[in-house]
Parts: structure tokens; sequence; C-alpha cells
């Protein structure tokens, strides 16, 4: 199990985020091996952005090099690259 952190700085208001989180969601339910997404917000710089718990490693890959990313400069307004972070999941302590 692989988890994709996902954080980014953007123009686009906490209502409009909120908006476009909403209409994507039947997206994301329907990506192969995606298990669980949480939107978050970080309040220390104001970025947000997504916590991603994918099956496999290829599944967190072929979202990385799919449409919905290669989208995201345009579609959310960033000002800058997203900061993208890959970790091992080991453990869970509920299964």
């Amino acid at each position: 199990m692989k988890m994709l952190i996902m954080r980014f700085s953007t123009k686009k208001s906490a209502e409009e985020l909120s908006q476009l989180s909403e209409a994507g969601f039947e997206k994301f339910r329907s990506l192969p091996g995606l298990i669980q997404k949480y939107y978050v917000r970080y309040e220390e710089t104001g970025e947000v952005g997504g916590v991603y718990l994918w099956e496999t490693g290829e599944a967190l890959q072929a979202y990385l090099d799919g449409p919905i990313v290669k989208s995201l400069p345009e579609r959310s307004q960033l000002r800058e690259d997203p900061k993208i972070e890959i970790v091992d999941i080991q453990y869970a302590l509920h299964s």
C-alpha cells in the first residue's frame, strides 16, 4: 500500500476549491486502485491538497501520469508546481 501526499498553493478561493472538489468526487471514486482520498488544508501556509491511499505503486503512478494531475495547474490555478511525497505504508492499526 502507498500513500501520496500532494499539496499546493492556489489562486482560487476556499469556496471555489470546495466546488471543484465536490464536482470531482465521482471521478475519484472510479479511479482504479484508489482506496481513499482526504482533502486537506495547511493552516500555517494556506496550502491545500490531498492525502491518497493506493493499493499499489502502479496505481499511484498511473494517477500521477494521468489527466487529472496533468490538468491540475490550470484547473486549480496553481501558483507553483505541487509538492509531492510518496510513502510506503508499513502497518495499519485497523484493517
